[in-house]
């Protein structure tokens, strides 16, 4: 299972560093083709997949809660586009030269985004329990929350400490 993950995250990073070099491309528009749009959601069908036959759910409830998860995750993304990547994210900050008032809204906006986060999960969570067991419920938002937060650790680390987003940050 851990192998299965980790190469899921390096699948995902691979998607995220061509994404970010399409949009250098691009002159920064965020436009997406088609086929990133299908891969991120073949990233999120094989997870949800893996859950599925990990619990062994019948097809009606494997197909209801993939399409719950691809929903959930295309939810979480969308948070961490508005507040990570289009925003500074604290990779071209310098923080020795940052104001005051900067670093409040920096911070203020970081927690913005990690409460709007954990209310889709609280939601999402809740949506799960009435198609999959509690414990699998729990299992799938932890082990994300878990997987986005490890991300992020590496990222951080990436960079030679360029700042709280690294080179490149995106949460899966």
């Amino acid at each position: 299972m851990n192998k299965i993950l980790i190469i899921a995250c390096i699948s995902m990073v691979a998607l995220s560093a061509q994404a970010q070099r399409n949009q250098r491309n691009n002159g920064g528009n965020r436009q997406q083709t088609t086929r990133e749009v299908k891969s991120e959601t073949e990233v999120y069908t094989q997870r949800a997949e893996q859950y599925v036959e990990q619990w062994d759910l019948s097809p009606e409830t494997g197909a209801k809660f993939i399409q719950l998860y691809i929903e959930w995750q295309q939810k979480r993304m969308n948070i961490i586009d508005k507040y990570g990547m289009d925003q500074k994210a604290g990779a071209d900050i310098n923080f020795k030269k940052i104001t005051a008032e900067e670093a409040e809204q920096l911070v203020n906006e970081d927690f913005e985004r990690l409460e709007q986060q954990a209310e889709i999960d609280r939601q999402y969570y809740a949506k799960f329990k009435e198609i999959v067991t509690p414990a699998h419920a729990a299992q799938a938002v932890v082990q994300q929350r878990n997987r986005a937060a490890g991300m992020m650790s590496m990222f951080r680390n990436m960079g030679g400490g360029m700042g709280m987003g690294g080179g490149m940050m995106m949460m899966f």
